[in-house]
């Protein structure tokens, strides 16, 4: 029972002083000598506004009759003067912050062809059990970015557009790719790649220009031979799937290097076998130079292998033979499947 009488008080004192307002509009009721009361249109809403004859600012309220403190009433919200800083709204609002000099771009900022700053790494598994990466960063044309799978590493760079598309071997399903530029902006991507099973791979990575080879002998050929797979004589993908060999592919960019040798596990037979070696051929870029590389492995979807790989080239005195490293890579078998 209070609570409904207070709301109904309240409800009374609105009207009452609805009633005033009304009037005075209507010219009932005089309205204050030091000011005029007018009703703006402003964007479809109507809004109490005032002007003052003296030019002086003064309440939005009109006057209303005192009321004694000792009667214990408060006015209702609706006649209560509106805070001064209430009324204080900036015309604009630019929340947007400054990019510091150097930094990367934001997402919110466009090329010059005006296509977002955002980086757009894309995965698909492709025949073979390769993967074609595609990069897309409008905002870093022409700009190296670090390749990472599986403990192979590398270095490429984007092309004038911010493009950069590279077809990788996958040591690993499924495959995780990293990619990094050089302002820290790193994305990254997974990608399925259930034909892995069906193939062997080893892979050789190393820095500089050591000029290593990765030879694969296949099934009792001979150097230069048929079945003998280098950089010179790298096969195809196709050869692969048709069941010919296997293929080699080649990885140089930025000062990294790389050569992947991808078996089809269907064309080794009993009895068969793929012999593997590291040829290091001695120039003047590499003589007497250390050398540190990696190679990588897997066999049928299997872990990969990681191993560390340092020596040192002979002296310079030996330009034009050819350090050939052995026992380094196992045979590929049908036995070791």
């Amino acid at each position: 029972m209070l609570n409904t009488l207070v709301i109904r008080g309240a409800a009374c004192g609105v009207l009452g002083v609805g009633g005033i307002l009304f009037a005075m509009q209507s010219g009932l009721i005089g309205a204050p000598s030091n000011a005029q009361t007018q009703l703006d249109i402003v964007s479809g809403e109507q809004t109490l506004t005032s002007e003052s004859r003296a030019g002086q600012p003064h309440s939005l309220t009109p006057d209303l009759p005192v009321v004694a403190e000792t009667a214990g009433v408060r006015l209702p919200m609706a006649a209560e003067p509106v805070a001064p800083e209430a009324m204080v709204v900036p015309a604009t609002f630019d929340n947007t912050p400054e990019t510091p000099e150097g930094a990367a771009p934001t997402t919110s900022e466009l090329s010059e062809l005006g296509l977002p700053c955002d980086v757009t790494l894309n995965a698909t598994a492709m025949p073979a059990a390769m993967v074609a990466l595609d990069v897309m960063a409008p905002c870093r044309t022409n700009a190296a970015v670090q390749i990472m799978h599986s403990g192979l590493n590398f270095e490429a760079e984007t092309d004038a557009l911010g493009l950069l598309t590279m077809d990788i071997p996958a040591f690993e399903t499924p495959a995780f790719f990293s990619v990094t530029f050089e302002d820290g902006v790193e994305e990254t991507v997974l990608v399925g790649l259930p034909d892995l099973l069906e193939f062997d791979r080893i892979g050789l990575s190393w820095e500089g220009a050591m000029g290593l080879e990765l030879h694969a002998m296949e099934f009792g050929a001979e150097f230069g031979g048929e079945g003998h797979v280098w950089h010179e004589a790298p096969a195809s993908v196709d050869a692969a799937i048709s069941g010919e060999g296997g293929f080699l592919t080649q990885i140089a960019s930025g000062g990294t290097y790389a050569e992947i040798y991808t078996l089809p596990r269907a064309t080794l037979r009993e009895g068969d076998s793929v012999r593997l070696s590291i040829d290091a051929p001695i120039t003047a870029s590499n003589c007497s130079a250390d050398v540190l590389a990696r190679t990588l492995r897997t066999e049928a979807a299997e872990p990969v292998d990681v191993t560390e790989l340092t020596f040192r080239v002979p002296d310079c005195d030996a330009i034009g033979d050819v350090l050939v490293l052995q026992n380094l890579l196992d045979d590929l078998r049908l036995a070791s499947n």
